[in-house]
């Protein structure tokens, strides 16, 4: 449980201490317009209203009114929104919510985006809620698709509740008042930064402390990046501690076999510490922390996918945290070794198997949902569940034109 008192948490047993300016920095607005040429195409609508943070902490899966796709009319189970005996119960009217400055907001940045994105709040993507969608994954086509991915997310309640919670200055009132807010005057190029005035000064100064570790006075902000179909084979999660890149793990847990060879694994090595001494190193702002990379097909340039705080609340994947905590550093600045960075792949298909359970398996399911599935097993209702989506007002737009040219249409140029 979290300290209730003045005095500071202690770090994390193994880690080096993590603290609040760690977790900022690795939000997506402080490290984006540093790293905007490497980073594939993102706009940002800040901050988010209260009302909006409120209905994603509410309990109940249930879509604002007129989020789905254009055209297409949104009815309750009633259709006329009355209860039975022809009047309108309390319960109903506790479901009707809209956002219809943000759903323009998130309709035109689709519209800019060819009809399709990737969602995320400050630090987390909802990758834990991709089976809500048709597809499984996180390709969203109207509002009412990131709205659905961002409510059913564990990974986003620890945004809006717990971001701070292993920070060693972590106390309510250190919390409270000290939080960066996001960089403005991203218009153009590969990212945008919207900001909108619902939040204003005085309503953030009266919000209240949220459980445990996140201020209620912090900015959350939605995140949009252009959907592109990324393979997962080239996405790589980078260790980075004391300023010294420790470890590199391959992100997706499937054996890929033109990863085996040695020569494969060297060159990658080489050009991800090439890059990170170059491009990272000298600029992001902790001494520890987590970065994950795409590597074009081509293997010519690396793309910057996000920055994670050096704290078990980020999936070590192929390692374990006690094993990157126990990897010793070099004393003399700058300098590389013959053994780091550790690098590791799947090196078998067996390996791979022993990896195959679902993503996210243990909170896959929200409760509400389960009990909506009126005895039917998990497999069988998830697929009706998937069905209905991709008939209903959660149907997609037009798909991405294929042929593009990758790092056009990552980076917008």
């Amino acid at each position: 449980m979290a300290s209730t008192s003045s005095n500071p948490i202690p770090p994390e047993a193994g880690f080096p201490p993590l603290t609040k300016a760690d977790v900022i920095a690795c939000a997506f607005s402080s490290w984006y317009p540093t790293f905007r040429r490497h980073s594939p195409k993102a706009t940002v609508i800040a901050p988010l209203s209260d009302e909006f943070i409120d209905y994603l902490q509410s309990d109940g899966v249930f879509l604002p009114e007129g989020s789905g796709p254009m055209g297409i009319s949104e009815l309750s189970d009633s259709e006329d929104g009355e209860s039975a005996n022809g009047t309108e119960s309390s319960d109903d009217q506790s479901w009707q919510v809209s956002f219809p400055k943000l759903d323009s907001e998130i309709r035109d940045v689709l519209f800019k985006y060819d009809g399709a994105a990737f969602p995320k709040l400050n630090w987390s993507s909802p990758r834990d809620a991709a089976w809500m969608l048709p597809g499984q994954n996180l390709k969203c086509q109207n509002p009412a698709d990131v709205y659905l991915l961002l409510k059913s997310s564990d990974f986003i309640t620890h945004d809006l509740d717990h971001a701070f919670d292993l920070c060693v200055e972590h106390t309510p009132s250190t919390l409270s008042d000290s939080w960066a807010a996001p960089e403005e005057g991203l218009t153009e190029g590969a990212g945008a930064l919207t900001l909108s005035d619902e939040d204003s000064d005085e309503k953030r100064e009266g919000r209240r402390i949220r459980s445990r570790g996140t201020p209620s006075s912090y900015p959350f902000e939605l995140v949009l990046k252009k959907w592109y179909d990324i393979p997962r084979s080239q996405e790589w999660r980078c260790f980075v501690r004391d300023k010294q890149l420790i470890a590199i793990s391959q992100r997706d847990t499937n054996y890929y076999d033109f990863l085996q060879p040695d020569s494969v694994m060297e060159e990658l090595e080489d050009q991800i510490s090439d890059f990170f001494e170059k491009e990272i190193q000298p600029v992001f702002p902790s001494t520890n922390y987590v970065f994950d990379l795409y590597l074009t097909r081509a293997g010519d340039r690396f793309f910057i996918l996000d920055f994670n705080p050096y704290s078990s609340t980020t999936d070590a994947l192929l390692f374990t945290w006690s094993e990157l905590n126990e990897i010793v550093i070099p004393t003399s600045d700058g300098s590389r070794t013959a053994t780091l960075p550790e690098i590791r792949i799947v090196t078998s298909a067996a390996m791979s198997a022993n990896q195959a359970l679902p993503a996210f398996s243990h909170n896959r399911y929200p409760k509400d949902v389960v009990e909506l599935s009126d005895g039917a097993s998990i497999a069988e209702f998830a697929k009706e569940w998937a069905a209905k989506l991709e008939k209903g007002v959660l149907d997609g737009l037009k798909q991405d034109e294929d042929g593009r040219d990758e790092v056009e249409e990552l980076a917008g140029r």
